[in-house]
């Protein structure tokens, strides 16, 4: 027989908004202690659609930009927080790069041409 999971559900507080998040626990002791139940229960946790409403591509965003700096510390260089970045086709080390360098990463939407697709009546 399988061991029990302890599962933890919120819904987004913002009003209206449907979005779920789910939490798994191995254990109820580590449920109850757990960083999400003392911090989102009662409507306290929100989707990302409301927390961080301009990185969320759609009809009215098309399109974001996201800039990281290499910064040399004394312990090593650094983007952000980590010696390597990565995303969708590309990863970097900031040991190959001088102090300063930037990366900026951008993602578009690009939507087909209505005329086209044969969407739009004639």
């Amino acid at each position: 027989m399988s061991r029990r999971e302890w599962t933890l559900i919120f819904n987004c507080g913002h009003e209206g908004c449907t979005e779920r998040a789910t939490y798994r626990y191995p254990t109820r002791r580590d449920l109850v202690s757990s960083y999400e139940s003392k911090n989102y229960s009662n409507g306290r946790w929100r989707c990302v659609r409301h927390t961080r409403p301009n990185e969320v591509l759609g009809i009215d965003n098309l399109a974001t930009c996201h800039e990281t700096v290499l910064e040399e510390r004394s312990y090593g260089k650094f983007w952000g927080n980590s010696g390597f970045i990565h995303g969708p086709g590309f990863k970097a080390f900031a040991d190959d790069f001088p102090p300063g360098t930037k990366i900026i990463v951008r993602a578009e939407v690009v939507l087909p041409d209505a005329r086209k697709s044969g969407s739009v009546a004639s």
